[in-house]
């Protein structure tokens, strides 16, 4: 039978570990062969051998997705690699180093390094593949937010660049709608990756607690809670769906 994305083409920034790891491992459970695009170069290289191992078609390519030359590399790798690009998914972001506190005492040297990640990140890895996209006749992005984008106190950064790429979404999916190209985003709520353990300071246990407190499917949201949702935004049976963001939060966002 033949699988869902047979012949497709796919980058997954921030894909060593986590959420993006979960992607790129089921991007390729549909037969899409995957570029893994992280800083992390023995965590991304592992998943990368470990995905091979299995049959499946990856590559690790070390990307800074700040820096345009490196973006640039990222995109040039896939061609060459694999001879095209169709879908991008913008899943890299400053996070798990980012503690909690007041708007003002965030210097300015945090602010921007997480805009330039979380926010420039995006526009300069899509601005790298679209001409790629153009040439295959279209394409799929998959910018990744979180529900904290709709309001979240004492990570005024981290939010602001979250409800930013909402925004970059919609502008995204109006300019390259006509180049065939669905630019789509995901918020994700609590989920139970290395970055968020080290946000709880390593006990996932208050993580648990409060998923069972505040949301309406009461369990910790593990990385491949969003694997349905991409696999959707990036197929076929996604053709006319374009500049939404879909929350994947167990209904905590529901909640208020």
């Amino acid at each position: 039978m033949t699988k869902s994305l047979e012949g497709k083409v796919a980058i997954v920034t921030g894909g060593a570990r986590g959420i993006g790891r979960a992607y790129a491992e089921a991007l390729v459970g549909e037969d899409a062969a995957v570029l893994i695009a992280d800083m992390l170069e023995a965590e991304g290289e592992a998943t990368a051998a470990e995905i091979r191992a299995k049959g499946g078609r990856a590559v690790f390519q070390k990307v800074d997705v700040s820096d345009p030359d490196s973006t640039e590399a990222m995109a040039a790798r896939a061609m060459a690699e694999f001879g095209g690009i169709d879908i991008l998914v913008n899943n890299a972001a400053m996070f798990a180093s980012l503690i909690g506190g007041p708007m003002d005492s965030i210097s300015i040297e945090r602010w921007d390094r997480t805009m330039a990640v979380n926010v420039k990140g995006p526009w300069l890895c899509s601005k790298a593949v679209v001409p790629h996209m153009r040439a295959r006749g279209g394409g799929a992005i998959v910018n990744q937010s979180s529900i904290s984008a709709y309001g979240m106190a004492y990570m005024l950064d981290y939010t602001s660049s979250k409800a930013a790429v909402i925004g970059m979404t919609k502008s995204l999916a109006s300019e390259l709608g006509k180049d065939n190209i669905r630019v789509n985003c995901i918020a994700p709520g609590g989920t139970a990756t290395e970055g968020y353990s080290q946000i709880m300071g390593g006990n996932m246990a208050i993580a648990e607690e409060r998923a069972k407190a505040t949301q309406l499917i009461a369990e910790q949201m593990m990385p491949d809670a969003m694997v349905g949702t991409l696999l959707h935004l990036v197929s076929d049976g996604a053709r006319f769906v374009t500049g939404q963001t879909l929350v994947v939060d167990g209904g905590r966002y529901f909640l208020g």
